[in-house]
């Protein structure tokens, strides 16, 4: 349909007057788009209606982004002949092949190690305060895309960021996705953590003589205790080594909420909040759910535990 379009207008502009036209044919040539035309491989000698048209027409599809083609300018040459009028006077010179390479934008495996990490960087409100680097299984493989706004979206396997194994990066060039990847790891996150200085039998209460920090990798650790003022005066569970972590689940904390205790309950989903007093029905430690009483309504909610004396609805 183009090409019909394309004939009849030549036709019907340039039939009635001889037109002289030099087209010469360039060795080499760049291109952005998907497609070649005639005004990307050869310049004109003049700037009319006629060289204006001939230079918008396809010549053939364009390479993959950072690749090349050649064209021959005797087969472009034997493809417009008999479609433009016999009146038009036109002297083709130049390249006999023309080598045309499409124009791309370089993503190399350092650059996309570097997205990773800037990702984890803008999320720091999301872990925990340490040493975070993404370590890669294998280094990422560089690809090309074509040239354009290029932005990117990073989708790590896990929603909590901590426990992903594998992050995916949906390039966009223009708004249109042009590269989807996912780069396979561990993130290492090395922090401070409280560790026995001797062995500790079960029973044993903390001290500042047999308990010290120690740098470790958090991924590989449950629940371990981080702050020492925390678990001073604190007796544990189980027997420990030297040098092993001490985790808060093997210690027996005291609770923050105790049976018959006055407490303050909270309601709070962010639009709404309110307060209430009430009275404890359990014991409860940090973040545990228990029973306490209205004492208005005397009616009886689940709690959890959020600070002494002070609990929340669990929603």
């Amino acid at each position: 349909m183009k090409q019909a379009i394309f004939i009849i207008f030549l036709c019907l502009c340039f039939s009635h007057s001889a037109f002289a036209l030099v087209i010469e044919f360039k060795q080499t040539a760049l291109v952005d788009g998907v497609t070649i035309t005639l005004g990307d491989i050869a310049d004109f000698d003049e700037d009319t209606e006629l060289s204006k048209t001939l230079a918008t027409q396809t010549v053939a599809q364009a390479p993959s982004p950072g690749q090349q083609a050649e064209l021959f300018s005797r087969s472009i040459i034997k493809y417009f002949e008999p479609r433009i009028s016999p009146d038009t006077i036109i002297t083709w010179r130049g390249a006999e092949k023309v080598t045309v390479s499409r124009n791309s934008i370089s993503v190399s495996s350092s650059q996309i190690l570097e997205i990773i990490t800037a990702f984890l960087v803008a999320n720091t409100d999301k872990l925990p305060e340490a040493d975070i680097r993404f370590i890669a299984a294998e280094k990422p493989l560089p690809f090309l895309v074509p040239p354009g706004e290029m932005n990117w979206e990073v989708i790590p396997s896990s929603p909590g960021i901590v426990k992903s194994t594998r992050f995916s990066i949906i390039f966009k060039v223009d708004g249109r996705v042009r590269k989807n990847m996912s780069v396979r790891g561990r993130l290492e996150i090395l922090a401070p953590v409280v560790v026995a200085t001797t062995q500790l039998p079960k029973g044993t209460i903390l001290t500042r003589q047999n308990i010290a920090t120690s740098i470790k990798d958090l991924t590989t650790l449950r629940t371990p205790g981080q702050n020492i003022d925390e678990l001073l005066g604190k007796k544990i569970k189980r027997t420990y080594k030297a040098g092993q972590v001490i985790s808060l689940s093997q210690v027996e904390f005291p609770p923050l909420v105790r049976k018959g205790e006055l407490v303050r309950i909270i309601v709070n989903t962010g639009k709404l909040f309110i307060t209430a007093t009430g009275i404890a029905r359990n014991d409860g430690k940090i973040n545990q759910t228990i029973r306490v009483q209205n004492t208005n309504s005397r009616k009886i909610v689940y709690c959890r535990v959020a600070a002494p004396g002070i609990v929340e609805v669990a929603l």
